[in-house]
């Protein structure tokens, strides 16, 4: 394999991952609806901060370790945390459209009813999940198909990539090639999405954010349930 052949490799499979709909690209959304293109900036940087440590223990043949820990009870538990981790996040998500909505509403009537008041106090509860860069780290790292799939899809890169540069630099060159597409992605869907509130008319806008907080939900208890079956 020459260095463009692996070049093409990487670029291509990396694609699929990153391309790919999910929890991380989700809340990517949400955050970028109130933030725009910083927002997927800063997700990105959470995802490369457990996304680069886990391609370079891979790298240094510590897979097979991985894999023993990382399959089976290991990813169940991954799943189990991670999924929770994304429920809680949604919850919160939806507290704070329906919080904003309310907000509207009764600022035209000059009042603030006592249930935004509780709504808005339980989310501030929530500051563990707030920030995209903590939620990028979460988010990646309790996500058990993206540890999942960097121990099989994944590995066959690392293993190309090192045996043509050795370790370290293997290591180095494929998350060169890898992590600027994660960058790009994040960074242009969040600032696709901050443009489109200018577009489409509020309440139109709040329902979308909510239904991608529902689709959000739905997938920490898709993953909550494939670990407990």
């Amino acid at each position: 394999m020459t260095v463009l052949d692996l070049i093409a490799e990487v670029i291509l499979i990396s694609a699929l991952g990153v391309l790919s709909p999910g929890p991380l690209f989700l809340a990517n959304l949400i955050y970028g609806s109130k933030e725009g293109f910083h927002a997927g900036i800063k997700i990105a940087l959470g995802h490369t901060i457990v996304e680069f440590p886990l391609i370079v223990l891979i790298a240094f043949g510590l897979s097979k370790f991985s894999s023993s820990i990382l399959t089976d009870e290991g990813l169940r538990t991954i799943g189990l945390v991670g999924g929770t981790a994304i429920i809680f996040f949604s919850i919160s998500q939806i507290i704070e459209n329906i919080r904003t909505r309310s907000r509207g509403v009764n600022n035209k009537s000059g009042r603030l009813n006592n249930n935004t008041h509780l709504l808005f106090r339980w989310n501030k509860r929530m500051v563990l999940f707030r920030g995209p860069l903590i939620i990028g780290i979460i988010f990646s790292g309790l996500n058990p198909f993206f540890i999942a799939w960097w121990l099989t899809v994944g590995l066959k890169l690392i293993s190309d990539s090192v045996s043509l540069f050795g370790i370290v630099l293997g290591a180095l060159f494929l998350f060169s090639f890898h992590i600027w597409m994660d960058y790009a992605w994040l960074g242009a869907t969040s600032y696709m999405i901050y443009k489109g509130r200018s577009i489409l008319k509020t309440k139109f806008f709040q329902l979308s954010l909510l239904s991608i907080s529902i689709i959000l939900a739905s997938f920490g208890f898709y993953i909550i349930a494939i670990n407990l079956s």
